[in-house]
């Protein structure tokens, strides 16, 4: 008899290769808690024909989307390294069943990265540091519903891991101010949203994801890029959409969709 493990994450890769609707995983298809959703998801992973794991992302970041969720902490999933470009980057906008993007700081790993025995926190975070970028992320949400989404289910479907474009790292990023690091988003011809960078909690979040990849012995390895949340709404791209994401004087990140 197949383990539960094994039938969801069957159950999921069959909805993946047949193009299928996200939909919340019901009755005996759920998992009992985040520690098999996240066996499901590796083993998803393991299944999807995408190649070796290259980084990790993380959604519901923020306590807004926890709250509504009623969980009390971040989702997180795995980047592909096939799916981890550099910008600028054109993306066909027909190799997903629907694309977001979503605006973040993104996190190369240096080698204090393997050390399980620390606890993570914001003064020996910088250790697991050793480039800093700005960053687009891909998500393909299969055409979800978002509301009434169950974040387990998003757990095992890898938190919609779509793929990430990379801008250069920030120039001497251990000495900057990151209070001072003004993040925009340019969409088009619209009028240009800035916040703070840290108003994600980059920092913060990569501490918590960090933490619990370790205790869960899952796979961390040096150059693996974390991304951490979106400092601005996800939203849909469609044909045509040029889309940049800017840090300050610190570079940016280009995006073409056709």
């Amino acid at each position: 008899m197949k383990s539960n493990v094994e039938k969801i994450s069957t159950f999921l890769f069959e909805a993946h290769e047949a193009g299928d609707k996200f939909v919340n995983l019901e009755k005996g298809m759920k998992p009992k808690d985040f520690n098999e959703a996240y066996q499901i998801q590796k083993q998803l992973r393991q299944k999807l024909p995408r190649g070796p794991l290259g980084g990790y992302k993380i959604a519901l970041s923020s306590k807004i989307q926890q709250d509504y969720h009623k969980i009390s902490h971040p989702v997180y999933g795995g980047l592909f390294k096939s799916e981890i470009f550099t910008s600028p980057q054109t993306i066909v906008l027909g190799n997903y069943h629907r694309m977001s993007v979503e605006f973040e700081l993104a996190f190369e790993l240096s080698d204090h990265i393997i050390d399980p025995t620390i606890q993570r926190n914001s003064e020996n975070i910088i250790k697991d540091i050793s480039n800093v970028m700005p960053a687009i992320e891909l998500i393909d949400d299969r055409g979800a519903n978002y509301d009434g989404l169950d974040p387990l289910s998003l757990a095992c479907d890898n938190a919609w891991s779509g793929g990430l474009v990379l801008g250069e790292p920030i120039y001497n990023w251990q000495e900057k101010d990151f209070l001072d690091i003004q993040s925009s988003c340019e969409w088009n011809q619209e009028p240009k949203l800035t916040t703070g960078v840290l108003d994600a909690k980059p920092f913060e979040n990569l501490c918590w994801l960090i933490n619990e990849l370790h205790s869960s012995k899952s796979e961390l390895n040096p150059g693996m890029i974390i991304i951490t949340g979106s400092v601005f709404k996800v939203r849909q791209a469609k044909v045509g959409d040029k889309i940049n994401h800017i840090l300050s004087d610190h570079g940016k990140v280009s995006i073409s969709v056709i």
